[in-house]
């Protein structure tokens, strides 16, 4: 229609490196400048826009945002958003969301999955089950901390509580990692670890190399704190160092161990690459140990410990609600970083720390993995089995041993964010790959967890995940196949 935004006319480049929301902004500027898009139409819903253009739909409203801001459009509940074509006056009272800062307009939650009640299967979430670990024995232990030791009802040292980390130094000593207590700070989970390597070392603007695909939370920090994102394709090697040779990083975060989404341990030679390009670059290397790491390959902080960062956690190993974590790297970098936290929340609470101390010191969380990955070996063994009968076509990377993870390679142009939708509507999750992608693509993959899916529902899951890929696919060969009118 005359006057009216045409998806169509829009052309993204995603190779150039501008953001996708900026390109955006850029052409429904002009659109408007030219008369194009006339005062008082309204613009596609942010969905409609995604959807049309094949781009995350935080994209889009980072750009409507935008727009907002710069007085070109103007945004209700009920009426969509509006095309002023002029900046708005004085008297004009700003929104909420005109008042938000660009950092947080540009959050955005992972894709939303809408499941017919109840999951026939969850392979969204990378999640331990709660039901390998020992809850009354660790609940006994945190009562005795609690209400016998008053010396844990006030502030612990800066860094943690001394038992705690020195549990931590001796747990990280068997896989080569030569940490003192006083090169280790307790932390409420990976997640505030990583919020503080941001906040100290990178500034808006800066540039930050991570793996493609990579985390989703380590994505949304990463826009939070403004800065620049260099992907690092990975492969079945791991992740190429080749973008770090061309341009520098200030940080470099990786996970060579059972890498999430992909579920790629990193090979040797590609560990020694990436270590030596980092260093070249003079970048501090965040080595992400979600996981204690059982592949025998030497982790990246034995090979560089002045300017690698061991990340750890309970979270993803045993109980997320523990908010459990620790970052152990050189003194230097350590006190920079208690500084930092004592400025936000003073510490992690300290009767959690205590038991979880001597919950580690009794071996009791090595009881939990060795018993929770016999089972998790099983669960990945009957999915390999169930994508090899339902989906012989597609390939994968992960989901060998006790590995949860499985990424799926769908055929080149398939949209991960539909099939995701399409099996959430027959009760099984996935978590699509735009999540996990540093420009916010959509791209052709899925991720798939077995961490909480019992065995007997693995392979009615995946056959119906299988239905819904036939059915994407065939939608997109009906609208290859349409005549342009």
């Amino acid at each position: 229609m005359t006057g009216q935004l045409d998806p169509g006319q829009i052309s993204l480049s995603r190779g150039s490196g501008a953001p996708l929301a900026d390109q955006l902004y850029a052409a429904i500027e002009r659109f408007i400048a030219a008369g194009a898009v006339v005062e008082n139409s309204r613009l596609p819903t942010t969905r409609e826009l995604a959807a049309a253009l094949g781009i995350h739909r935080g994209a889009v409203q980072a750009a409507y945002r935008r727009l907002q801001q710069e007085g070109l459009v103007s945004g209700k509940v009920g009426s969509g958003t509006v095309v002023r074509g002029r900046r708005p006056g004085p008297a004009n009272r700003p929104s909420l969301e005109d008042l938000l800062s660009r950092r947080a307009a540009e959050l955005t939650d992972e894709t939303p999955l809408f499941p017919k009640a109840p999951w026939v299967a969850d392979f969204s979430r990378l999640a331990p089950d709660e039901g390998f670990f020992p809850l009354e024995e660790f609940t006994r232990t945190l009562a005795y901390a609690w209400s016998r030791r008053r010396d844990l009802w006030m502030y612990a040292p800066p860094l943690g509580l001394e038992e705690l980390r020195g549990e931590i130094s001796r747990r990280l000593a068997e896989h080569g990692i030569a940490r003192s207590p006083e090169e280790i700070l307790v932390v409420s989970g990976a997640q505030q670890g990583l919020d503080l390597l941001f906040r100290t070392f990178a500034d808006p603007e800066d540039v930050v190399a991570v793996e493609s695909p990579t985390y989703s939370g380590a994505l949304a920090l990463a826009r939070l704190s403004g800065v620049r994102l260099l992907p690092l394709p990975m492969d079945a090697e791991g992740p190429d160092p080749g973008p770090l040779l061309a341009r520098g990083a200030k940080l470099v975060y990786v996970m060579p161990e059972r890498q999430n989404p992909t579920g790629i341990t990193a090979s040797e030679p590609r560990r020694a690459a990436l270590l030596d390009a980092a260093l070249s670059s003079g970048a501090l290397l965040i080595e992400d140990g979600y996981e204690e790491p059982d592949s025998g390959r030497r982790p990246l902080a034995v090979r560089a410990p002045e300017r690698t960062v061991w990340l750890g956690t309970l979270s993803k190993d045993l109980v997320p609600g523990f908010r459990i974590g620790w970052i152990a790297a050189a003194r230097p970098i350590v006190d920079r970083l208690a500084r930092m936290k004592k400025a936000t929340d003073f510490q992690t609470p300290v009767p959690l720390q205590a038991a979880v101390a001597a919950f580690l010191r009794a071996g009791s969380d090595r009881k939990a993995r060795a018993s929770r990955a016999e089972e998790v070996a099983l669960r990945a063994g009957a999915a390999a089995a169930a994508l090899a009968e339902s989906l012989p076509e597609i390939p994968f990377w992960g989901g060998e041993g006790s590995n949860p993870l499985f990424w799926l390679h769908l055929p080149d142009g398939l949209s991960g964010r539909r099939v995701a939708e399409a099996a959430a509507a027959r009760g099984v999750g996935v978590a699509p790959g735009v999540d996990f992608d540093p420009r916010g693509e959509d791209r052709p993959n899925v991720r798939l967890s077995v961490s909480r899916v019992p065995r007997r529902d693995i392979g009615n899951g995946i056959a119906l995940l299988a239905e819904a890929i036939h059915q994407v696919q065939r939608g997109s060969s009906a609208a290859l196949a349409a005549p342009v009118v």
